[in-house]
């Protein structure tokens, strides 16, 4: 089911983004719309799906005006402010943090959308190939690890999915131009690197590329793709 298309029923359905204050969010949203599509977009402060209880909140907002047609995760942050970085040097807080925002929110924004989601729906959730590498400028292990365990939790949900009609993948770029990014993306010597980590056009993504690949997983052009991982990464995972 395309989102924002009427349904057996004449009744239009909603796609809800959650993250949708931020870059890749932000992005999304305006791509989705500009498609015709009904978007509700939630974010902090106004609800925080990160906390026990926001996912449920959100929800009952984006279903007010009709049925969840499809769904978007592209909540996400760096821990390093907490302490998140190597293994021997990451803090509990670090660790915590990292896990609490990058996976724990997925699994209960994959656990709500799961039992609202009209049959036919369609779910992205943006991950990260950051933690299919290693690489001395990245090491921070929490978020790697949130990430990585991201990949077989979406599995779970697309095989639950599926005798419904409702797919569920990851879209996973690397580095992307957005707020969370400034820090490596304001480093001279990481910049330089840049066609050596994604040789593709040697440059970070926009967060409208991130989108793009997003709005094709929700639309009827990948009917058959559930459980996948969609690289935007410029070649970053090449290496």
């Amino acid at each position: 089911m395309t989102s924002g298309a009427p349904d057996a029923t004449g009744v239009t359905g909603v796609t809800w983004v959650a993250g949708a204050g931020g870059g890749i969010g932000a992005a999304c949203v305006t791509r989705l719309r500009a498609a015709g599509q009904t978007v509700v977009g939630t974010d902090r402060p106004w609800v925080d799906i990160t906390r026990p209880g926001g996912v449920e909140a959100a929800l009952e907002s984006a279903t007010a005006d009709g049925p969840l047609v499809a769904a978007v995760h592209a909540v996400g942050m760096s821990a390093r402010r907490q302490g998140d970085g190597p293994v021997s040097l990451c803090s509990d807080q670090g660790w915590d943090e990292a896990l609490r925002v990058n996976l724990t929110s997925v699994f209960r924004f994959l656990r709500g959308v799961l039992r609202t989601v009209s049959d036919g729906g369609s779910v992205v959730v943006i991950g990260s190939e950051l933690s299919r590498t290693l690489d001395h400028d990245f090491l921070t292990a929490g978020y790697r690890a949130a990430k990585a365990a991201v990949v077989p939790l979406v599995e779970a949900a697309a095989y639950e999915g599926a005798p419904r009609g409702v797919r569920v993948n990851v879209v996973s770029p690397a580095l992307v131009e957005t707020p969370m990014a400034a820090r490596a993306l304001s480093d001279e010597r990481i910049r330089a690197r840049l066609p050596q980590l994604m040789p593709l056009g040697g440059r970070a993504a926009s967060s409208d590329e991130v989108a793009a690949a997003v709005a094709w997983l929700l639309s009827d052009d990948a009917a058959r793709t559930t459980g996948s991982v969609l690289r935007v990464d410029g070649g970053w995972s090449l290496r």
